[in-house]
């Protein structure tokens, strides 16, 4: 049986979904999914998904929850990098003792980045590598849905400023990292221990700003501010110190340079290419025509 933790999360029940589509006999009793409020969890059950209560924080209740599991998706959790690298060892110490045989744990591409986000992805998948079992570390880039909740505001007054300074990134749609991360479950066989999923091509935001103005007729510059700047801005709108710190190193690693890689994993386990930056600013920023 494959697990996949998180499934009510934004990337876990995409990556539930997946699974479905390429495999639809997984819902004869194949596949599991872990949340902590199983309530929410309604319409994976009405589909055929097995639903287990499992709480990261309480490691009692994750025996139950990897009872019987082959293959477990871990997906990893938010909040402090602390709280999260504990969470993730906990989880990968009750599958050793539920004998689960394979690990695959969505990490993150700039997992060796010198960021409050960066450490929990360090930790786990160094625990992984000591723990011995057999596991495969998928390094997702940057969620290109997050273009949509970095440039609307910025829209409004026609500047989007970041601490990326003119370092480039490729972006990914949650959907399509979720769709590889489901072939890779399911593949019968592995070539790498690590995959880096990454877009076709890495921009610096510069660019990615002048695609947005262009395709939604919206006047949008891009400026580089510094970290503090960006920190303060975030922690003035209400975003916690600790998260407000670590988003503007994180956008500190893109101005170092240490997100821009390209590489071709996405299309050696999905078959194809994820989608181009022009389609997905196309998708989220062209303007609607009136129903």
């Amino acid at each position: 049986m494959i697990l996949v933790t998180g499934a009510n999360g934004q990337l876990g029940r995409r990556i539930v979904q997946h699974l479905i589509a390429r495999e639809p006999s997984l819902l004869d009793g194949g596949l599991g999914v872990s949340v902590r409020d199983a309530a929410r969890a309604n319409e994976l059950a009405s589909r055929g998904a097995i639903v287990r209560q499992a709480d990261f924080d309480q490691p009692d209740s994750l025996a139950a929850a990897f009872a019987g599991i082959r293959r477990l998706v871990l997906v990893s959790t938010d909040g402090p990098a602390a709280q999260r690298s504990a969470r993730h060892r906990r989880a990968i110490d009750a599958a050793l003792a539920a004998g689960v045989s394979h690990i695959l744990y969505t990490s993150f591409l700039g997992a060796d980045c010198p960021t409050e986000l960066a450490v929990a992805h360090r930790d786990t998948e160094a625990a992984l590598e000591h723990s011995g079992v057999a596991h495969t570390v998928l390094r997702n880039t940057l969620y290109a849905d997050d273009l949509r909740y970095l440039a609307e505001p910025a829209l409004t007054h026609g500047v989007l400023r970041l601490p990326a300074g003119a370092g480039r990134v490729s972006l990914v749609s949650r959907d399509e990292l979720a769709q590889a991360i489901a072939a890779a479950t399911l593949a019968p066989r592995l070539d790498k221990r690590v995959y880096e999923l990454t877009g076709q091509a890495a921009f610096p935001y510069a660019d990615i700003a002048a695609r947005i103005a262009r395709v939604s007729g919206r006047p949008l510059a891009y400026e580089a501010v510094s970290a503090d700047a960006y920190a303060g801005s975030l922690v003035a709108r209400g975003v916690p110190a600790w998260h407000a710190d670590a988003r503007a190193a994180l956008f500190a690693s893109v101005a170092a340079g240490r997100l821009a890689a390209v590489s071709h994993d996405f299309a050696a386990l999905v078959g194809h290419p994820p989608k181009s930056l022009d389609c997905l600013i196309h998708e989220y920023f062209a303007p609607r025509s009136p129903a």
